[in-house]
C-alpha cells in the first residue's frame, strides 16, 4: 500500500462538522469513449464500512443513455465526475469526442469534468485494488470501466469530505479492518 498517496488523504472524521450526519457518499465516474462509455458508481456506507460498486457500459458516446443511467432514482444524489476530453493532434476522432463531451455536459448538468493528466500517479493500481475496482467482469474496448472508476476516485481525492471517506477506507484497511466491497 506504499503506492497510495496517503499525503493526499485526510481523516473524514476530522473534516466533518460534529453535527454532520453523512452516512452515505455516492460517487459516479464516467469515461466517455467512441466504442464504449464506462460508468461506475461507488456507494460508501460510512458507518457500516460497506462499499457497493455498480457498473454499466454504454455503446459509444451516447450522452442520453449515460444521462439516463446517472439519473436513475437513488436514495441520495450522487456526485458525478466525468473524464474530460483533450484533443490530440487534430485526429479525426477529436470532433466526435468533443461533441460527445458537449452533449454530456448538457445532459449531466452539475457533473464535474476532470482532466486525466497524471491520474495514474495519484490513483494507483494499489488503491484501485484496495477498493476492488481494478478488474470488472464486463469487458470493454479500452478498460473503460477501470478508467471510469479511476476518475471517480480522483474526484473524491480532490474533494475535502470525500477525500476523508477514501482516507478512512485506506486507514481501516491498513488497520486490519477492511471495508466489505460488493459488486452488483
Amino acid at each position: 500500500m506504499s503506492q497510495v498517496r496517503a499525503e493526499l488523504l485526510v481523516d473524514a472524521r476530522t473534516c466533518l462538522p460534529k453535527e454532520a450526519t453523512v452516512s452515505v457518499v455516492q460517487v459516479i465516474g464516467v469515461d466517455p469513449g467512441l466504442v464504449h462509455t464506462g460508468v461506475v458508481e461507488l456507494v460508501f456506507g460510512i458507518h457500516s464500512q460497506n462499499l457497493l460498486v455498480k457498473h454499466g457500459v454504454v455503446d459509444g458516446p451516447d450522452a442520453a443513455a449515460v444521462t439516463r443511467w446517472v439519473q436513475q432514482p437513488r436514495p441520495t444524489k450522487p456526485v458525478v465526475f466525468v473524464e474530460a476530453y483533450r484533443p490530440r493532434q487534430h485526429l479525426s476522432t477529436d470532433q466526435r469526442m468533443l461533441q460527445a463531451e458537449h452533449e454530456l455536459r448538457q445532459g449531466l448538468g452539475d457533473a464535474t469534468f476532470l482532466p486525466n493528466m497524471g491520474i495514474k500517479r495519484i490513483i494507483t493500481r494499489d488503491l484501485m485494488e484496495l477498493v476492488d475496482v481494478w478488474d470488472f467482469p464486463t469487458s470493454t474496448h479500452h478498460q473503460d470501466l477501470r478508467a471510469a472508476a479511476r476518475i471517480a476516485l480522483l474526484g473524491m481525492v480532490k474533494d475535502t469530505v470525500m477525500n476523508g471517506v477514501l482516507a478512512d477506507v485506506v486507514g481501516d484497511h491498513l488497520g486490519g479492518q477492511p471495508w466489505r466491497v460488493t459488486h452488483v
